[in-house]
C-alpha cells in the first residue's frame, strides 16, 4: 500500500496508461504537419540573445508559428558543452559560431555527429545564402548538420568621451592590454577569445596553432596585463552594464554591444584594429534530443528569410548570410556593422577551433588565478 491508501500495483498501471496516453498525443504531434498545435508550438533556444531582440523575435515568430524560449546565452565554448553535456543538450535549436563550434558538433568523423541531419526541404530559403557564407554549411556524406545564421565579430568596445578617436591605441588590439587606460579596462571571461586576441597582437599568425611554449609565453604575457584589469565579465548584459554605468571605458566587445549601447544613446564604439578583428559565421544546428523539430526547422528557415536578413543588422549588429538587403545598405551603416568583412575592406581573423583546447583552458585558468 501507498502512504494514501492505493495499491503499488494500481498506481504503477495508471502511470502506465497515462505515458501511453502522453506518447500517443506526442506521436500525434511530432510529424512536420500543419496542425493547430504545431503553429503555435514552443522552441527552445540557445543563442546570442540578440539574434532574438525585440525587433527580431516577432518576425521569427511569426513566419515560422512558433514560440520563442530563448536560453541566456553565456559564449560558444558554453553552447558547445551544454551540446555535449550528459543528458543531452535539452534545447531545440542551438547557435554558436561555426569555425569554433563544427570539430565538436560533427564530430571527428561519419556517425559521429553530435546533432541530428537537417532536412533542408524545409528550409526552402537556403537558396538565398551568399557565396561568402557557404563555408559554413557544415555538412557530410551528402547531409547538411548545419546552417549559417549571420556574420558578426569581436573587436574592441571603447567610450568616445575618455578615448579619442584618434588615439593610436584603438588601432590595435593594445588599447585592450597595455597601460594607459589601466584600471578602466574589462576582460571577457572566455579562454578562446581572450587568448586569440592576445595571440594576434603579440604577432602570431595563426593564434591558433599556437604550441606549449608561445602558448605559454601568450600567458605570461596577460599575467602581467591582468593588473590592468578593472573587472571581468562573464555576459554581454554585464559587459555592457559596466560600459554604460561608467565603471570601465574599454572592453572586449562584440557588434551587438556596440549596437544596443549605441541605440540607448551611450557614445561607445568598436575599435578596428590593424591585427583584425575576429571574425565569425554564426551557425544553427539541431540537437539530437530536439523535442520540436518541426519547429526548429520554421525558425531555421525564418531567420534566412527576407524579413529577419533585411532587419538582423540593426536589430543585433550581426550581418545577413543572404543577399537580402545587401544593395540597399548605405555608406554609413556598411561602415557601422563591417559589411567590409565581405569584401575584405575590413581585415579580420576568424575564430578558429585552437588546436589544443584544454591548454587554452589551462592557460586562462593560470591568467584568473595569478595574482
Amino acid at each position: 500500500m501507498t502512504a494514501n491508501g492505493i495499491d503499488q500495483n494500481t498506481l504503477i498501471a495508471r502511470r502506465t496508461v497515462l505515458k501511453g496516453a502522453a506518447a500517443v498525443a506526442i506521436a500525434a504531434t511530432a510529424g512536420f504537419g500543419t496542425s493547430a498545435r504545431s503553429q503555435t508550438s514552443e522552441v527552445t533556444a540557445l543563442m546570442v540573445n540578440a539574434m532574438v531582440g525585440p525587433t527580431l523575435k516577432p518576425i521569427v515568430e511569426e513566419e515560422a508559428k512558433i514560440r520563442f524560449a530563448e536560453g541566456a546565452f553565456m559564449s560558444g565554448t558554453d553552447t558547445v558543452s551544454r551540446l555535449t553535456a550528459p543528458g543531452g543538450a535539452r534545447y531545440d535549436l542551438m547557435n554558436s559560431s561555426f569555425a569554433f563550434s563544427q570539430p565538436v558538433v560533427m564530430g571527428a568523423s561519419s556517425g559521429q555527429e553530435r546533432v541530428q541531419a537537417i532536412d533542408t526541404s524545409l528550409i526552402p530559403n537556403m537558396k538565398h545564402i551568399n557565396d561568402a557564407s557557404k563555408v559554413a554549411i557544415g555538412q557530410r556524406d551528402g547531409k547538411v548538420y548545419m546552417v549559417p545564421h549571420s556574420w558578426g565579430f569581436d573587436s574592441i568596445l571603447y567610450n568616445r568621451t575618455v578615448v579619442p578617436d584618434d588615439d593610436a591605441y584603438t588601432q590595435s588590439w593594445s588599447l585592450l592590454f597595455e597601460d594607459k587606460y589601466a584600471g578602466r579596462i574589462g576582460w571577457w571571461d572566455v579562454a578562446h577569445q581572450m587568448l586569440m586576441a592576445a595571440g594576434l597582437y603579440l604577432g602570431h599568425a595563426k593564434p591558433e596553432l599556437m604550441d606549449r611554449n608561445q602558448l605559454a609565453e601568450v600567458t605570461k604575457f596577460l599575467v602581467a596585463k591582468k593588473k590592468n584589469v578593472r573587472t571581468f565579465y562573464s555576459t554581454f548584459a554585464q559587459g555592457s552594464n559596466l560600459l554604460s554605468n561608467g565603471e570601465i571605458d574599454v572592453c572586449y566587445g562584440i557588434a551587438p554591444m556596440r549596437n544596443e549601447l549605441q541605440k540607448r544613446g551611450f557614445n561607445i564604439t568598436g575599435a578596428w584594429p590593424k591585427e583584425g578583428v575576429l571574425s565569425l559565421i554564426s551557425t544553427s544546428y539541431i540537437p539530437k534530443d530536439c523535442k520540436n523539430v518541426a519547429g526548429a526547422h520554421a525558425a531555421i528557415n525564418a531567420m534566412l528569410g527576407e524579413r529577419y536578413s533585411r532587419a538582423v543588422a540593426d536589430g543585433s549588429g550581426y550581418l545577413p548570410v543572404t543577399d537580402f538587403g545587401l544593395s540597399d545598405v548605405t555608406p554609413e551603416q556598411r561602415k557601422r556593422f563591417g559589411y567590409g568583412l565581405f569584401d575584405g575592406s575590413v581585415k579580420h581573423y576568424p575564430l578558429a577551433f585552437p588546436s589544443n583546447m584544454n591548454m587554452w583552458i589551462e592557460a586562462w585558468s593560470k591568467v584568473k588565478s595569478s595574482s
